[in-house]
């Protein structure tokens, strides 16, 4: 078993230092992965073969829609929405609104207050100019990466035992059904985390989306997408979405907007943190919310936004590893029941203790 262990370890610490000596490469293939459970969900629902495959097909070119809807609205919506912000700003400066307010404040504050709305005018004007530079200079790697990202992930999803065929081969000398056993467990936990988010993500995404259009922002179907898709980030799918949509809803209804966005965004919030993710995810993978939002938090400070793409699944692999080679060949016995069963079995191996507990009760 120690030599299986150390194989397992060995191959974990390999990839996971690919993250840092190939980033683009090793990151874009994590995804592929991710997006390869997500094809795959809905085909554990059927049981034909040739009816997975072609399920596995069409929720790939589905989701391979979205992807691509949201890239293409996201990028003009956002500039379209900040330039409008600034320039609402300038208008209100020049109409005499702005001034006529002013003058009913001290003079220190007045100062202050023209200075920031200035300051933010022309931030908001230099961020829609510096943003449309960034896409234009990075488009190319992002187009790049995204169809490596898509080849990969129908690659994996239609090969998936490919690796458990080839258990001889990258692991010799080991116990072969405990690598296979280890192997089909892990993949399991995160076909059972990926169903569990996508469920959450589809719920968080009618949410948004039919609470923007019910308080009227405009563009409800990219903000639902956008909410459903970035929802894959536990805990902070909503946020991600929250500017897009104070912006659009300022542009549309002015401060009501704002108003209705955060409504809508505070309670969507909420039923995800205290009503779906804690029924949903956590009944699911069984890791305390906790250790997922510390998680989080520290392999973003690892490695960014992909740290926290794959922090449940790496946390999933350590939970899985130590369960598997660290309590349960201490204890022989699977780990999850030995709280439950260990009195019992203690009692059923030592006769003579049955005997005297038994003996003690009549006395009594």
């Amino acid at each position: 078993m120690e030599k299986t262990r150390l194989w397992i370890l060995g191959y974990f610490i390999a990839i996971f230092s690919t993250l840092f000596l190939f980033p683009m490469t090793s990151r874009v293939i994590g995804l592929a992965f991710l997006f390869s459970l997500i094809i795959n969900a809905p085909s554990a629902f059927v049981t034909k073969k040739t009816s997975k495959t072609a399920l596995g097909i069409i929720t790939g070119l589905v989701l391979l829609f979205f992807l691509f809807f949201l890239v293409y609205s996201a990028i003009p919506i956002t500039i379209n929405g900040i330039r409008s912000i600034a320039t609402e700003m300038d208008a209100l400066f020049k109409d005499g609104r702005f001034e006529e307010w002013l003058e009913r404040l001290p003079p220190f504050i007045a100062d202050s207050v023209t200075d920031l709305a200035q300051r933010a005018s022309q931030w908001l004007s230099g961020a829609a100019i510096e943003l449309g530079r960034y896409v234009a200079s990075n488009i190319t790697s992002w187009i790049t990466g995204i169809i490596l990202m898509i080849v990969a992930a129908f690659v994996i999803a239609r090969r998936t035992g490919i690796l458990r065929r080839k258990v001889p081969i990258l692991f010799p000398g080991c116990n072969q059904s405990r690598v296979t056993g280890f192997l089909d467990s892990l993949y399991t936990d995160f076909q059972t985390y990926v169903a569990g988010q996508v469920l959450i993500s589809v719920i968080e995404g009618i949410m948004i989306g039919a609470g923007a259009a019910i308080v009227g922002i405009p563009n409800a179907l990219f903000l639902g997408l956008l909410a459903g898709i970035t929802n894959f980030i536990p805990f902070l799918g909503v946020v991600v979405t929250t500017i897009p949509m104070l912006v659009l809803g300022y542009v549309q209804n002015g401060i009501w907007g704002v108003i209705g966005g955060a409504i809508v965004l505070l309670i969507a919030n909420q039923i995800d943190m205290w009503l779906l993710s804690p029924r949903i995810l956590s009944h699911r993978v069984k890791i305390n919310w906790f250790v997922v939002l510390v998680s989080l938090v520290a392999f973003g400070e690892l490695i960014g936004i992909f740290g926290v793409l794959f922090a449940v699944p790496l946390i999933l692999f350590i939970k899985r590893f130590w369960k598997e080679f660290v309590i349960k060949e201490r204890s022989d016995h699977d780990w999850e029941s030995t709280i439950e069963t260990g009195t019992k079995k203690v009692k059923e191996e030592n006769p003579r203790l049955r005997e005297e507990n038994q003996t003690s009760s009549q006395e009594d």
